[in-house]
């Protein structure tokens, strides 16, 4: 408003000066040609927008969905292995949120501000994606009984064994996995999610096909289900590497993960300095996820069970809501640092683009889980026990879900403007916030536990937004008059 009122002002003042001075009017039609061009450039923008976003939103499905085939599978082996394998994937999706999301979000906002596929940079970002992985990996096979007791499965728990393969065989995976995020990263930078769309579509597919040969005629289990998923990744990875290495030029994979010492140093700087603070907001997000993986395992085998389906429809399948915060972080990243009045109007458009796209595509998908809940949950368990476990808390898990579609785009809004100390701060208070309501001395329950997921999405959303329409630091950029900027 205050932009807007400062142009009128502008035009009068030119308007006055120009009869003062005997000059002509604008003609009238100028300024109807000067609309329609900014029309048509904000309808380009909203093109732009859907075409990274809409292939994003099945490229997202990747993941979510075979993370419910998983549960679906495990679903059928009984509560105990359900149970143990939830307690396992939440300590691998803690382990992979703490290591591989620095990678992931300053890829995408490095690969954008530079405009262009650098080789030697992606090279170095593959590079250490790849080291990160190995390590990840050989740390979590190591320390695989430790990780499970910090999440509340004791080594004399009837879940003990299910968690324990596992997250090991998991645990193989990870190279490929932080390769692959790392890939999608960069695609995404460069503001190209269909190329990786189709192997994504190809991950998932193998995934449910590999899934049950693995746990049942294999006889493998719960452990079955991870390597099911950990080999169609690896079989999924070559082909999307080899298509980054024709966009970047690099004509094969092998040239595309050459990469100099001194670059892989340098890079590893970049990444130092804005990875840092990713880190720290990291680690505040994880923080209310173990904490509340911990206690359904301290609750038995029916209240894991149950949190494990609870949060792949609860929170893993908005993940489908991060193409939002994909558009909004790369064309925000691109648009917001732009010494032009017209990109000053296009970080407005993205921005309101980015949170309505979200909260939208979350309410829907909200309302019709829980509309359809009875049958959702009976395709991710047979165990009756398990279902009106489930059931007893849909409201809340539904409400999550809803409000993490939200906090998405969000935080796409923070890292697309490289605010990342503000992501930092507004994750730790929601995880706070979050603790707080675990803290309370009331019994422990799965109820207790979503409303403190509840709790950390709303100051989440709320804090993130209010950092926005403070508009200090990088946002002081959205104080300045349009009008000052037009040349």
């Amino acid at each position: 408003m205050r932009t807007t009122l400062l142009t009128l002002v502008a035009v009068a003042s030119a308007r006055t000066a120009a009869l003062q001075l005997g000059l002509p009017k604008r003609p009238r039609v100028g300024r109807r040609a000067a609309a329609s061009g900014e029309a048509a450039e904000l309808k380009g923008l909203n093109r732009e927008f859907l075409s990274i976003a809409l292939p994003a939103v099945v490229q997202f499905a990747a993941e979510p969905v075979a993370r419910l085939v998983d549960t679906a599978y495990m679903g059928r082996l009984g509560a105990t292995a359900l149970g143990g394998a939830g307690a396992a994937v939440s300590a691998q999706y803690a382990l992979g949120k703490l290591s591989n999301d620095p990678l992931l979000r300053t890829s995408i906002s490095l690969v954008a501000a530079e405009g262009d596929a650098n080789d030697s940079s992606i090279a170095a970002a593959l590079c250490l994606a790849l080291v990160v992985g190995a390590v990840q990996g050989l740390g979590v096979m190591l320390l695989a009984p430790r990780l499970l007791q910090a999440f509340g499965v004791a080594s004399t728990s009837p879940m003990a064994s299910h968690a324990l393969w596992y997250l090991r065989t998991a645990a193989l995976g990870a190279p490929t996995a932080t390769v692959w995020l790392v890939a999608n990263g960069v695609f995404r930078g460069l503001g190209d999610t269909a190329t990786p769309l189709k192997w994504a579509l190809a991950f998932t597919a193998m995934n449910a096909i590999l899934d049950p040969l693995f746990i049942f005629p294999l006889g493998l289990g719960a452990a079955g289900a991870a390597a099911g998923t950990a080999l169609s990744q690896t079989l999924a990875l070559y082909p999307l590497l080899r298509a980054l290495s024709k966009r970047t030029g690099a004509g094969s994979v092998a040239n595309l993960l050459k990469c100099d010492r001194r670059k892989l140093i340098e890079q590893l700087g970049n990444y130092g300095k804005a990875g840092t603070l990713v880190l720290v907001r990291t680690l505040g997000k994880i923080s209310a996820y173990s904490v509340c993986a911990r206690e359904a395992a301290k609750l038995g085998a029916v209240s894991s069970a149950a949190h494990a389906v609870c949060f792949a429809l609860g929170v893993a399948t908005t993940q489908l809501c991060e193409a939002a915060a994909v558009a909004t972080q790369t064309l925000l990243a691109r648009e917001f640092y732009a010494e032009k009045a017209t990109n000053l109007k296009r970080s407005h458009r993205i921005l309101r683009l980015g949170l309505a796209t979200g909260l939208g595509c979350s309410s829907l998908l909200a309302t019709g889980t829980y509309l359809n809940r009875h049958n959702v949950v009976a395709g991710l368990t047979t165990d009756p026990k398990v279902r009106a476990a489930c059931l007893a808390v849909f409201p809340l898990v539904m409400l999550c879900q809803a409000l993490k579609g939200l906090a998405y785009p969000v935080n796409g809004l923070l890292m697309g403007a490289l605010d990342w100390s503000a992501a930092s701060v507004t994750m730790w208070a929601s995880n706070i916030a979050c603790l707080l309501v675990l803290a309370r001395p009331t019994p422990s329950s799965l109820d207790k536990l979503w409303r403190g997921f509840a709790a950390l999405f709303i100051v989440q959303c709320g804090a993130g937004l209010l950092r926005v329409a403070s508009r200090t630091g990088p946002w002081t950029r959205l104080r300045r008059p349009s009008s000052a900027s037009t040349a």
